[in-house]
């Protein structure tokens, strides 16, 4: 193999799950080129990753016209093999430019999370996983590479004066507590009273991240030892901030799995979602905090359908108490 592309373009959380795929097919592959595509809204991430030789950036504002541009462009790339880990219909647009024999495609659930959403039968595999899933294409289904990011060492450094000129130092504990969907939101109230309780145990800071859609990380209770920095850092500082938390917490978004990525482990809260959805934690320190007794969970794949019962048990039924004493372990080891 002399030149491989991998095609994950979105999101977040599965862009960063996507690099243990990534580490395995280097190790499979040791001498290959290995090109990465991505939306553009998302290249951040992987910026620099040292087992990217060349990240590709596609912008879907400018429509259909710049996506056959792109098709056009990895045609011409002479890749040995495509990798399309995404399985959406921009990808299958692109595989239209490419050689067929040499577009490896997952194949995803579909009808199985239909089952699983709208007639609550679960039909999948206990060992299933979106890391699993992507490895099909290299026909492993066992033991998988943790997930990596990585930032450089200037950014490191801009991270740690960025702390310590806020006052924070090296003793916090990171929090998440917006998600894209509200329903995947754990309460402002049980946030309030965790950090509370956090904050006496561990005499530690607490480290808000968000972003401007965020509103929750607005009613956050107002402490010297609570510091917000919604909308204060770029991806990149926020991935070098959970790098140095002591332990990061929140739903299932993006930023958790970044944490993990860094080395940090995390507490992940499950409303709607579950590991079935790709929901799933995968350092040995991290834990998943879910109500399993639900008939009704997991209900969408990323969160996005309102619940539909009077009120939302997979998130209200997990009181502070729960999600405190799972922290409390795994900072006291």
């Amino acid at each position: 193999m002399n030149k491989i592309l991998i095609i994950r373009m979105s999101s977040i959380g599965d862009i960063v799950l996507s690099t243990s795929f990534l580490k395995s097919v280097k190790k499979k592959y040791p001498e290959a080129e290995i090109h990465f595509l991505i939306k553009k809204e998302f290249s951040e991430l992987v910026k620099d990753h040292p087992l990217i030789n060349k990240l590709i950036s596609f912008d879907k504002k400018l429509g259909i016209k710049e996506l056959f541009r792109l098709g056009k462009f990895l045609r011409n790339n002479d890749y040995d093999v495509i990798f399309d880990i995404h399985s959406v219909f921009r990808t299958r647009v692109l595989s239209l430019f490419l050689r067929k024999n040499l577009f490896k495609q997952i194949r995803k659930p579909r009808l199985r999370r239909f089952m699983l959403f709208y007639a609550h039968q679960n039909y999948f595999e206990k060992s299933f996983s979106h890391i699993k899933m992507y490895h099909t294409l290299l026909d492993e289904d066992k033991t998988f590479p943790p997930t990596n990011l990585f930032i450089s060492s200037k950014e490191d450094k801009s991270t740690k004066d960025f702390l310590n000129s806020n006052n924070i130092g090296e003793n916090y504990i990171a929090i998440v507590p917006g998600a894209a969907w509200s329903q995947k939101q754990w309460s402002i109230e049980n946030y309030n009273k965790l950090m509370k309780r956090l904050i006496d145990s561990f005499k530690s800071k607490i480290v808000i991240l968000g972003s401007t859609n965020d509103v929750i990380c607005d009613q956050i209770i107002k402490d010297d030892n609570i510091i917000n920095l919604k909308d204060k850092t770029s991806l990149r500082m926020a991935m070098g901030i959970v790098k140095h938390a002591l332990h990061t917490l929140g739903s299932d978004t993006g930023l958790l799995h970044i944490s993990e990525a860094m080395g940090t482990p995390v507490t992940m809260i499950l409303g709607p979602t579950s590991l079935e959805t790709g929901a799933r934690v995968t350092l040995h320190d991290s834990k998943v905090i879910e109500n399993k007794d639900l008939w009704c969970r997991p209900c969408s794949q990323n969160g996005s359908r309102p619940c539909y019962r009077k009120e939302q048990y997979c998130m209200s039924d997990i009181d502070s108490d729960k999600v405190f004493d799972n922290v409390n372990k795994a900072l006291s080891k």
